[in-house]
């Protein structure tokens, strides 16, 4: 009940967050707005498709006056991870005067979060943010450029100086785009929406803290060593979740906690796993507020890069810069959701197997060096750590070319156990 009231706390603070910017920003930059699109015009929009089934279901509802058949009813499908409502825009120059969007919400009352989807240059661009459904009164909800989350590593920022410029935006879409595990079944939602418009004075609600602000693990250490409590927050993809090893109790997360509580055994050592199969970096941004809102920990784990490694004909420098700096911003917002600073341990990605030993050696080798570069960021090395291993006895710990067998994942979580201990052997297993 305490983790409950203190996650609606968090939300109201947020919801706050995101419809005070038309009170802030005062009423020159309310009235300094440009209408895209009514939302009452059916016929503009198209939905996907699964095999010409239909993913969304498209009406016509009540507009934020009471004026019959004047909004625009969304209904994505349970059980799809995708469902989007898309139309085309007709930006021009003037939108790249204006800060974000704005769009009035009536939600179904749910817990569940709904997505904007912003593209352009014909979908080589694209973004998404997130906005909660719990509200069924019509509401305004404002983002700002920097609340959208590139969808990939080859997307730029959004609204930024180096960035895709907002008269490049040629779509918006609404729905849900999701991966799930089993903590997040793909949910039907349903929302009706008003009044789409390019708006002045909006901030980012995105807070981020500064890596280098973050507290070294030694602070962990020591409440550990105290027999304090200890929250730790496992992020990833699919290697991280316990795929193809049986699960998420499978999983080195869950190997590294017991680990933890035979070497301490008076700490409360509580585990939280929150990787979700498909991840990236980008798309951790992404699920930011549905997956870590709420949680306070005192250590964060991630490791991310497999579903984003580099194509064989990429640029690899520009690729692993991209990469990097997307795992920054997200260990940056994701400290930003809490309450208390984390600390941090950063996991240099595990080689994939044959074909893609090498495939991740770029980034492994810059999650090094950003461990070098900030001191209060700890690097566990399973990368080089895997790869002493030689391919022959490396590919017995894997049950595919990317996910560790259960001996695999307990060896990840060793090597996890002695970065945080400083010690050079794990607990014999039992």
């Amino acid at each position: 009940m305490r983790y409950l009231r203190h996650r609606n706390a968090l939300f109201a603070s947020w919801v706050a967050l995101l419809i005070a910017g038309a009170a802030s920003a005062g009423a020159a930059a309310r009235g300094a707005a440009i209408p895209i699109d009514s939302m009452d015009q059916i016929e503009q929009w198209s939905v996907s498709r699964i095999k010409e089934t239909p993913t969304v279901k498209l009406a016509l509802c009540e507009d934020r006056e009471g004026r019959p058949a004047a909004a625009l009813a969304v209904k994505a499908d349970a059980g799809r991870l995708s469902a989007l409502a898309m139309r085309r825009l007709q930006p021009e120059e003037s939108w790249n005067r204006y800060d974000g969007l704005s769009f009035w919400v009536k939600g179904d009352g749910s817990e569940n979060w709904a997505n904007i989807r912003l593209q352009a240059r014909n979908g080589q661009q694209v973004w998404f943010a997130s906005f909660p459904l719990r509200q069924t009164e019509w509401h305004e909800v404002r983002l700002a450029w920097g609340d959208f989350v590139p969808v990939t590593t080859r997307s730029d920022e959004l609204g930024t100086a180096k960035g895709v410029r907002p008269a490049e935006i040629d779509r918006v879409g609404f729905g849900k785009d999701w991966n799930f595990n089993i903590f997040h079944k793909s949910p039907e939602i349903s929302f009706c929406l008003d009044d789409l418009a390019l708006v002045r004075g909006v901030k980012s609600s995105r807070r981020r803290v500064p890596i280098r602000k973050l507290p070294p693990l030694s602070s962990v250490v020591r409440k550990l060593e105290a027999g304090q409590p200890v929250t730790i927050l496992a992020l990833g993809d699919s290697i991280t979740w316990g795929t193809s090893a049986g699960g998420n109790e499978n999983a080195y997360p869950a190997a590294l906690a017991s680990l933890l509580r035979e070497r301490y055994p008076k700490a409360e050592i509580t585990l939280i796993n929150r990787a979700i199969g498909g991840s990236t970096t980008s798309k951790g941004r992404m699920w930011l507020m549905r997956d870590v809102y709420g949680i306070e920990a005192d250590l964060i784990t991630v490791m991310m890069g497999y579903n984003e490694r580099p194509a064989p004909d990429a640029d690899v420098a520009a690729v692993t810069d991209r990469y990097l700096a997307n795992l920054v911003r997200y260990v940056e917002e994701v400290a930003g959701v809490m309450k208390k600073r984390p600390a941090c341990v950063l996991l240099a990605p595990t080689p994939g197997r044959q074909a893609n030993w090498m495939a991740l050696d770029a980034y492994a080798q810059g999650v090094r060096d950003l461990g070098k570069r900030h001191r209060n960021v700890t690097v566990a090395d399973a990368n080089a750590s895997m790869k002493q291993l030689g391919q022959e006895a490396y590919a017995k710990l894997m049950a595919d070319e990317a996910h560790p067998n259960p001996e695999g994942q307990k060896v990840m979580a060793e090597i996890l156990f002695r970065t945080i201990t400083g010690q050079t052997q794990a607990p014999a297993r039992h």
